[in-house]
């Protein structure tokens, strides 16, 4: 087993702190970019699939930290899964500003073949994901997508 890794990003978002976690509990499969499939959100849970070059990763977790409206975080719920934690942090810097971030925490591929993907190919796409999750949800939230 390989040491657990995380990827992080952040966004500026012009919206309401409420408005941004609202969004954030409801984890709609119409915010998360298309490499993030098969998103199942509950009241306490969320799984979803994501597509890595070479790797398919199932993420089942539940929420165990909520401060509303600045932090949620999901752990993994004992499942064999590689996705161990994904975290929400929601500053409020102004009425309708906001800095958000987002981080995932992983156990990558194990071996030199597994060191080689990761490092060439799917850290960057963990990395595109959750920038792809932020913009997406950004634009909900300003208005401007859908």
């Amino acid at each position: 087993m390989s040491a657990p890794r995380s990827v992080r990003e952040d966004v500026h978002v012009h919206a309401l702190a409420d408005e941004v976690y609202a969004l954030l509990i409801e984890a709609s499969a119409r915010w998360w970019p298309p490499a993030v499939t098969e998103v199942e959100a509950s009241g306490e849970g969320l799984a979803f699939t994501l597509d890595l070059p070479g790797r398919r990763e199932r993420a089942t977790l539940m929420r165990v930290t909520d401060d509303p409206p600045r932090y949620i975080e999901f752990v993994a719920d004992g499942t064999a899964s590689p996705v161990r934690a994904l975290r929400w942090v929601v500053n409020i810097e102004g009425p309708r500003e906001v800095h958000m971030i987002a981080e995932l925490e992983y156990e990558p591929a194990a071996g030199p073949l597994g060191w080689l993907m990761e490092e060439t190919a799917q850290r960057p796409s963990r990395t595109q994901m959750l920038r792809d999750a932020l913009w997406r949800l950004k634009l909900i939230a300003e208005g401007q997508g859908e």
